[in-house]
């Protein structure tokens, strides 16, 4: 199994500049629903777009694939979102020439990474320094698996969480078989596990949509890893919960 498989969401640590970032790009990030509607599921409710935004999407030159097979990837969620995509492919030398934010998201490779990735959640793909990817994915284009991530890490950079992290999941994790397992398949500390596989403590002024064990958001989970008769297999495709979360979120 791939050691870089697994997706990691990239967490701000400077809380203060991503609330500010969020209201100043949708002043409802601060509310706990648009209108008189609910809209928390395992999405962060401050890092959402504005409505009808054109997003660009800066890709880093890679290969003659590269470009379209985000491309392909990204576009999923289009029929579900008020939002545009605007593709843009540029050397990282002329994306280090600038000073500014060339992209609301920008896609860097890393071939370690193999058919895995990692981004920043909504929003926050706006703070840090311009120069510095908001989203990795590797470089195993081949691999089938590879457009089901593109998919995952752009829902990561419209605001969703992870879907197995849900409060009410309730999967019964073998904790110290997850603990080695992703430290051997993915190289995670037990601190990474916790923060990225277990399940999210439930915050009293957010609102959930129901747990959906078919979300693309989730991950893949062996029996083994498990202590009951409890597996999910890879979901490839955005499920029928990922469309009404992102139909309630971009109306």
């Amino acid at each position: 199994m791939n050691p870089y498989n697994y997706c990691q969401s990239r967490p701000n640590p400077n809380s203060l500049e991503s609330y500010n970032i969020a209201i100043n790009e949708r002043p409802d990030n601060a509310n706990n629903s648009i209108g008189s509607r609910k809209k928390r599921s395992i999405g962060e409710h401050t890092k959402f777009w504005s409505l009808g935004k054109t997003l660009k999407i800066l890709i880093y030159t890679f290969n003659e694939h590269s470009f379209e097979i985000v491309k392909q990837g990204a576009s999923k969620w289009l029929p579900y979102v008020n939002l545009k995509f605007d593709f843009i492919e540029m050397d990282e030398e002329d994306v280090f020439a600038s000073d500014e934010f060339l992209g609301d998201i920008r896609v860097d490779f890393q071939p370690q990474f193999k058919s895995g990735g990692s981004s920043a959640l909504g929003t926050d793909s706006l703070t840090g320094h311009p120069h510095t990817p908001s989203m990795t994915l590797g470089t195993e284009f081949s691999s089938p698996n590879f457009e089901s991530t593109v998919i995952h890490e752009f829902g990561h950079a419209l605001g969703l969480n992870h879907a197995h992290q849900h409060p009410d999941a309730n999967i019964p994790w073998d904790r110290e078989k997850a603990y080695y397992h992703y430290a051997t398949v993915a190289g995670m500390s037990k601190s990474q596990v916790d923060a990225q596989v277990f399940p999210a403590e439930r915050v009293p002024n957010q609102t959930y949509a129901p747990y959906d064990r078919y979300s693309v958001m989730h991950y893949q989970v062996f029996n083994e890893l498990t202590t009951g008769n409890w597996q999910q297999p890879l979901n490839k495709s955005i499920s029928a919960g990922d469309i009404a979360f992102m139909r309630q979120i971009y109306p």
